[in-house]
């Protein structure tokens, strides 16, 4: 058997080029001189005016927004930190409201987005941190703001087991203070109600 090949016939080269397109008739209505230039100039420059507008417009509404926000972040801030040093300073609870308005004038909020940090503004011009301020001011002009200390006498009642207030009254004749003031020495004596 022979082994009969064929050669495929030879294939045209194909054009790869894209017909021309047709030249555009010319509108009705335009000369020469450019006057469909100068319309479209003017249709454009209207239109970026009035998208110039309408982003100025956003753009101011974004800035307001923007401005609420870091206001609302910057009462939050210093009321939070106010509170905070006013609690650690040991102002009573109740009066920490009133505290805080008084004192909310004098604080700033110092640094960048990051890092941020409370300081108070003093009289002179001078910054202090806001823990240290409000420290000093309750030693100062806010002790009236401070909480009385934890006491156990004032208001106790001797049914719900507090030792009963002696008296001198109560110690007898002369020989029971006698003793008294021997057990107990002249001071203490002298320390009982009369």
């Amino acid at each position: 058997m022979t082994d009969q090949t064929r050669e495929a016939p030879p294939v045209p080269p194909q054009d790869t080029r894209l017909p021309e397109a047709p030249p555009m008739p010319a509108e009705p209505g335009l000369t020469e001189s450019g006057e469909a230039a100068s319309e479209e100039a003017a249709a454009l420059a209207a239109l970026r005016a009035r998208l110039d507008r309408r982003h100025r417009a956003e753009l101011a509404s974004l800035a307001a927004g923007m401005e609420r926000e870091r206001g609302e972040l910057h009462r939050l801030l210093v009321d939070q930190g106010l509170e905070t040093a006013l609690a650690r300073a040991g102002v009573a609870p109740a009066l920490v409201a009133g505290a805080a308005a008084l004192l909310r004038p004098l604080i700033e909020v110092a640094g960048d987005e990051g890092a941020r940090l409370l300081t108070a503004r003093l009289a002179d011009g001078s910054t202090r941190p806001l823990a240290d301020f409000v420290t000093d001011w309750a030693a100062g002009e806010g002790a009236a703001y401070l909480a009385a200390p934890d006491s156990h006498g004032g208001g106790a009642r001797p049914e719900a087991g507090a030792g009963r207030h002696r008296r001198r009254a109560d110690l007898g004749g002369p020989a029971e203070r006698a003793r008294f003031i021997r057990e107990h020495g002249r001071a203490a004596y002298l320390d009982l109600d009369p």
